[in-house]
């Protein structure tokens, strides 16, 4: 802001120097005029050096009079006004930001530089869905949703893990699942700087995933059906074999014990093929698309990472040169 200062304190008129001053001069066409013995008073003078006036009611006081305090100094605030930039400035600053710019650039590009390059290996698993349950929007079923978590469990990955003498944190790392576009099948990557070493570690994956996903449940009970029927077929075979050489025929308790058998080998063989049934219609995994490698790879890409460092620049270039520019337009 600008301060202006008027009146006697200004600085167009010049210093007196210390002392007396001398009399004022008095114009030649209006002569001195003695004073009157009536208009003398003999009051004190007023404690602020200004004669107190109270006998005419009529006269306006000397502090409401504008005349009086001509003299005075008057302190005048006006608002400073910013400064402009000059076309020279705008220019240097324009190629200021540019050069943040490219500097942020070439730091994105260094960086992805530097980068592990990655390889990724795909497959493709179907998983039929025998009663669908979709979950909203995407038709989703949550067995769906079941085999991904199969997929990256620890069930799956630690016998591949072992085999490979890698952590199963890395695996995960470097492992996604995804279900593609509304369909039953299920797309699996894996992430590798080698192109052979992602292939043979995704068929790895799948196989132990195809191995597991086949129920071991029902496989321990078929086995289990199995030997219980064969258990029955031997005794049964025994129990002909010992009536048939009977010369009198079969007594009451063998052709009992015979019914009973013939009798739990019609139960067994039914319960075996109802579970052979549920296991031909229920859904059953199979790969579709055998693991195969991409040609390019897909970390690190070199143009994201430059722009994203482009971005970054451009964004100190814009607080740099607000703040320098504030700085040179200062009143």
């Amino acid at each position: 802001m600008t301060i202006t200062t008027t009146g006697r304190g200004s600085a167009g008129t010049a210093a007196e120097p210390p002392g007396e001053r001398p009399p004022a001069e008095v114009p030649a066409e209006q002569p001195l005029v003695e004073p009157s013995p009536e208009a003398t008073t003999t009051d004190l003078p007023h404690p602020d050096r200004r004669a107190a006036d109270t006998a005419s009611p009529g006269r306006r006081s000397p502090d409401d009079d504008p005349a009086v305090d001509s003299g005075a100094v008057r302190v005048v605030v006006r608002p400073r006004r910013r400064r402009r930039l000059t076309p020279l400035r705008r220019v240097l600053l324009v190629v200021l930001a540019i050069a943040l710019v490219g500097v942020g650039a070439a730091a994105g590009r260094e960086v992805a530089g530097r980068m592990p390059i990655l390889y990724a290996a795909h497959a493709d698993v179907l998983y039929p869905l025998v009663q669908e349950q979709p979950t909203g929007f995407l038709r989703q079923d949550r067995n769906l949703s079941t085999q991904e978590v199969l997929l990256a469990s620890r069930t799956v990955l630690d016998p591949v893990a072992v085999q490979f003498g890698v952590s199963v944190e890395d695996l995960v790392d470097h492992l996604s699942t995804e279900v593609v576009d509304e369909s039953e099948v299920i797309r699996v990557q894996f992430t590798d700087p080698s192109r052979a070493q992602a292939r043979k570690i995704l068929l790895a994956i799948v196989t132990k995933y195809i191995e597991v996903s086949n129920n071991p449940q029902r496989t321990a009970l078929r086995a289990y059906l199995d030997a219980q029927l064969l258990d029955v077929q031997t005794r049964l075979a025994t129990a002909r074999a010992a009536a048939a050489g009977e010369d009198l025929g079969l007594t009451q308790a063998a052709q009992a014990e015979i019914d009973g058998l013939v009798q739990r080998e019609t139960t067994l063989q039914t319960q075996i093929d109802a579970d052979q049934l549920a296991a031909i219609a229920g859904p059953v995994p199979q790969i579709t698309v055998p693991p195969y490698v991409e040609h390019e790879a897909v970390s690190p890409q070199p143009l994201l990472v430059t722009a994203g460092g482009a971005l970054a620049g451009l964004v100190v270039a814009l607080v740099v040169v607000a703040v320098v520019a504030r700085r040179l337009t200062r009143p």
